[in-house]
């Protein structure tokens, strides 16, 4: 079975480019990114390691980060 085109008056509608959306890039986050941002909302170095060590923060990056 094919698509059928919806037609505007005789001329049929533009198709969505899939394209554009394809080239652009995934913006990458590394780790030195999240503990600057983390320094700059809190300032103080125990809560930053709170904050990058919680469970929280690992299921939203998926990985767990470990500070010795």
């Amino acid at each position: 079975m094919s698509k059928r085109t919806k037609y505007q008056a005789r001329r049929p509608m533009p198709r969505i480019r899939t394209r554009a959306r394809a080239r652009t890039e995934k913006t990458t986050l590394t780790l030195g990114d999240l503990i600057a941002a983390a320094y700059d909302s809190l300032g103080d170095t125990r809560a930053v390691v709170r904050l990058v060590t919680s469970n929280a923060m690992a299921d939203r990056i998926g990985l767990q980060i470990v500070v010795d």
